[in-house]
C-alpha cells in the first residue's frame, strides 16, 4: 500500500472503503485515492439500484458489473481505473470469484492500454487491492488465477517511471517474494561464476 506524504488520514482496503483524507495536495495529479473516493461517490448515481442491491450476491454483482461496463468506455484512464476498483469494493465478498473473473480480469482484457497512460502508484493500487482480495478470501482456484493474469506486470507498472523509480519498483517487487530473490540470486551467481572464467 502506498503512503503519500502529502496525505494523512489513511484508511485501509476492506469491504466497503478506501481512501485518505487530503490535507494539502503538493503534486499536480491526484493520487488514485482521491480518483477513487470520486468514483466510490458518483457510483449510485450511474448505477441507481445500487442501494439494493446483493439479495443474491453473484446475480447482484453481474448486474452490477454489467451496469458498469457500458459506463467505463467513455472515462479517462484513470477514472475507468477509479471505478472498476470502487465498483469491486461495493461486491459482497460472497462473489469475489465474480468480481476477479467478470470485472477485474475483463478490465485488463477489455483495456490493454490503460496501462500506458495510469502513473505507476495508480498500477501499484490495483496490484495491491487484487492481493488483498486473494489475502481476504484465500486460495480459491479460479479466482487466484484469474487474479494473477488482472495483476500489471513489473514492466507494465516502470513504463513510465522515472529510472530512479523504476529501479525502486524492480528492487521492491524483487524482494516481494522469495522464489524471485532466490530466482535472481541464481541468475547473479551464474553471472559471477561466468565472468571468472
Amino acid at each position: 500500500m502506498q503512503y503519500y506524504t502529502n496525505y494523512i488520514g489513511y484508511k485501509g482496503i476492506n469491504n466497503r472503503s478506501v481512501g485518505i483524507v487530503p490535507i494539502v495536495a503538493v503534486a499536480a495529479v491526484k493520487p488514485i485515492t482521491a480518483i477513487l473516493s470520486t468514483a466510490i461517490t458518483l457510483l449510485p448515481s450511474l448505477i441507481p439500484f445500487i442501494a439494493n442491491i446483493f439479495q443474491a450476491p453473484a446475480k447482484d454483482a453481474r448486474r452490477l458489473i454489467d451496469a458498469l461496463k457500458p459506463q467505463l468506455q467513455n472515462r479517462n484512464v484513470r477514472d475507468r481505473l477509479g471505478l472498476v476498483i470502487a465498483a469491486g469494493q461495493k461486491i459482497s465478498g460472497k462473489s469475489k470469484d465474480v468480481e476477479s473473473k467478470e470485472l477485474l480480469l475483463w478490465y485488463r482484457q477489455n483495456y490493454p492500454n490503460d496501462y500506458k497512460t495510469l502513473l505507476p502508484q495508480d498500477k501499484e493500487y490495483f496490484n495491491n487491492y487484487l492481493i488483498s482480495i486473494k489475502q481476504r478470501f484465500g486460495n480459491g482456484n479460479n479466482m487466484y488465477a484469474a487474479l494473477d493474469k488482472a495483476m500489471f506486470t513489473d514492466t507494465e507498472i516502470n513504463v513510465n517511471a522515472n529510472p530512479i523509480q523504476a529501479a525502486s519498483n524492480i528492487l521492491s517487487n524483487i524482494t516481494k517474494s522469495t522464489s524471485s530473490l532466490l530466482l535472481y540470486g541464481g541468475i547473479g551467481l551464474g553471472l559471477l561464476l561466468l565472468l571468472k572464467k
